[in-house]
């Protein structure tokens, strides 16, 4: 890939009392977060969601479902899943092949191949292309952070980030 992925964990993004205030007005945050080793930066946002973590990555990872739920997916499908036996050096729990198609206005369909890493115990799901297939993205990486709202029970906070390079 040409992109550096995301690490799994948590963004250490802090919020201040302006990016509360935005969340606390149902608006997500948006922010870009440092890339480790560069000297640039990637979008980051945060959004809070009234239902509680579990529910919040049963929907995340429900691929098969987004065609139903994304806009602009017209067909995702799982085509591998992968577990693994997760320990505190090595926490990943699953690996997740995921085939989407998608279209925006003016732009034909384009099909792309991912490999997510889901690590439940670190709150995050990365996620890079398929390097083994072709995608008609040149790159593409991305994250998923979900934790328990610290002051609303039954709610969470999410945060979303993502790169797609096209070709040129």
């Amino acid at each position: 890939g040409k992109q550096q992925p995301f690490a799994p964990g948590d963004p250490n993004v802090s919020l201040d009392k302006k990016a509360l205030s935005i969340l606390a007005s149902g608006r997500p945050f948006q922010t870009t977060i440092h890339i480790p080793g560069s000297t640039s930066g990637r979008g980051l946002v945060v959004q809070e969601v009234h239902a509680p973590p579990d529910v919040v990555w049963d929907r995340i990872l429900d691929f098969n479902s987004y065609a139903d739920m994304v806009p602009r997916t017209f067909e995702c499908k799982n085509y591998d899943v992968q577990k693994h036996k997760a320990t505190k050096l090595d926490p990943l729990e699953q690996t997740i092949y995921t085939k989407f198609k998608v279209g925006l206005p003016l732009i034909p369909k384009m099909s792309f191949y991912v490999k997510h890493l889901h690590y439940p115990t670190l709150s995050s799901l990365t996620w890079t292309l398929d390097y083994s297939k072709k995608s008609d993205f040149d790159d593409s990486v991305g994250y998923w952070y979900v934790v328990p709202h610290p002051d609303r029970r039954d709610w969470s906070r999410v945060y979303y980030s993502v790169d797609v390079s096209l070709f040129d």
